[in-house]
C-alpha cells in the first residue's frame, strides 16, 4: 500500500500548517496516527491511502456537499478535457472523504481508462483471454435489460470512497433502447442516480461528446452541469450554437439545474489561446475563473490514473485545479443552501394547505 509523506500530504491539501501541527493533531484525535517508512536511505513519517480520506474530511480544501449531488460533465465536443475534470472532481471528492460514485456514459470508455478500471487486462496473455474478461463486466444496459441489481454494476476502486460504473459496449444498444420506454428522459434518473444518492455523497456522470439519449437522461438526472470550453477557436465557434440547444432543452423539460463552464486547453504561450479565455471569463456569467491549461504534468497525471494534486502537488497544473475544484464546490455549496430555501418555503406553504379553516 503506499505512503505518504507528510509534506506530499500537506501539498496535496495546500495545508502548509500540517508539517507542524500534525503531531499535536494526531495526539488530540484529530488525524489518524502517522507511522515511520523508508524512503530511499531516508526514514519519513506519513499515511497509507486508506487515511487520506480521514486526513481531507479535516484539513481539505473543499466544502463538503450537505446532500448528495449528481454532477454531468457534458459538451458537444471531443478532446476538451471532460474526462480530465471527472477524473480530477471524482479522486479529488474522494481524497476528501465523499463517498463518490463515477458513472461512466461514453461508448469509448475514457473515464473508465482514466480511472484504471481493468488496468490488468493489458496483462492477459492471448485475445480470448480478454474477450473473456470483457464479457464478465455488465453495466448500464445489462441493468437495462433486468439483468442484474444495480449493486451488482457498482465497482471499488483502488483508492477508498470511489467506486465506478463502467463503460461497456453495450451502451449503443442502451441509448438505442431508450426510444422504446416511457418516460424515456428520467430512466436513468429514477432508476440510476436518485438510488445512488442514498449510498453516496457525490455522483459524476461523464458523458458522450454526442447528445444522444443517454446524454438527454444524465442532464434531466443532474444538480449540475459543468461544461468544458476549450480555448481554440473550433470550440469558441461553438459555443453560441451548444449554448442555445441547452437552452432549448431547459425550456422544452422545464429542467433548472445549474451550469458552470470551465475553460480548457488553453496554452500559456498563445496570444489567440489566452484572448478566448479571457472572453469567455468577461461574457459568460457562469465562467469559472480557474481553468485547466494544456500541461505535460495533468497528461502524465491522468496517464497514472491520478488526479494532478496527487501526482504533482507543487506544479501550477494542480494549483489551478485546486482552485477550479474549490469554485465547483462553492458553486454546490450554494445550490443546496437555494434548495434548503426551497424546501423551506414548499414545506411551509404545505403546512398553510394542512392548517385548518380560520
Amino acid at each position: 500500500m503506499k505512503i505518504f509523506s507528510v509534506d506530499k500530504v500537506a501539498s496535496i491539501f495546500s495545508c502548509s500548517n500540517l508539517k507542524s501541527d500534525h503531531m499535536r493533531l494526531e495526539q488530540e484525535g484529530v488525524l489518524p496516527p502517522s507511522r515511520k517508512f523508508k524512503s530511499g536511505i531516508i526514514n519519513r513519517k506519513g499515511w497509507d491511502s486508506s487515511s487520506m480520506p480521514l486526513i481531507g474530511r479535516e484539513v481539505g480544501f473543499i466544502k463538503r456537499p450537505k446532500n448528495p449531488l449528481a454532477v454531468c460533465v457534458f459538451t458537444t465536443k471531443g478532446g476538451v478535457l471532460k474526462s480530465t475534470i471527472a477524473l480530477n472532481m471524482a479522486r479529488v471528492s474522494a481524497l476528501h472523504g465523499l463517498k463518490t460514485c463515477v458513472l461512466g456514459l461514453d461508448i469509448q470508455g475514457d473515464v473508465t481508462t482514466a480511472l484504471g478500471f481493468e488496468s490488468e487486462l493489458d496483462d492477459c496473455k492471448n485475445i480470448e483471454e480478454i474477450i473473456g474478461r470483457i464479457g464478465q463486466t455488465k453495466g448500464l444496459a445489462d441493468l437495462f435489460c433486468e439483468q442484474v441489481r444495480l449493486e451488482d454494476i457498482i465497482h471499488q476502486l483502488d483508492f477508498p470512497n470511489l467506486y465506478l460504473i463502467p463503460e461497456t459496449p453495450e451502451l449503443a444498444a442502451l441509448s438505442d433502447s431508450l426510444s422504446n420506454r416511457n418516460r424515456r428522459e428520467f430512466w436513468l434518473k429514477e432508476c440510476v442516480v436518485d438510488k445512488l444518492k442514498s449510498y453516496f455523497d457525490i455522483i459524476i456522470m461523464d458523458c458522450s461528446p454526442n447528445w444522444n439519449k443517454l446524454t438527454t437522461n444524465a442532464l434531466v438526472a443532474c444538480d449540475l452541469l459543468v461544461s468544458p470550453l476549450e480555448c481554440k477557436i473550433n470550440n469558441f465557434r461553438n459555443f453560441k450554437l451548444f449554448m442555445h440547444f441547452l437552452e432549448n432543452f431547459q425550456n422544452d423539460m422545464r429542467m433548472d439545474f445549474a451550469n458552470i463552464f470551465v475553460p480548457t486547453c488553453y496554452s500559456m504561450n498563445k496570444k489567440l489561446s489566452l484572448d478566448i479565455r479571457k472572453w469567455y471569463r468577461e461574457n459568460i456569467s457562469a465562467c469559472s475563473l480557474a481553468g485547466i491549461r494544456e500541461s505535460v504534468v495533468s497528461e502524465e497525471a491522468s496517464a497514472m490514473n491520478l488526479s494532478v494534486v496527487e501526482h504533482s502537488p507543487k506544479s501550477d497544473s494542480a494549483k489551478e485545479m485546486r482552485e477550479l475544484m474549490v469554485e465547483l464546490f462553492d458553486k454546490i455549496s450554494e445550490l443546496q443552501i437555494g434548495t434548503s430555501k426551497t424546501e423551506i418555503r414548499r414545506n411551509e406553504a404545505l403546512e398553510r394547505r394542512l392548517s385548518p379553516w380560520p
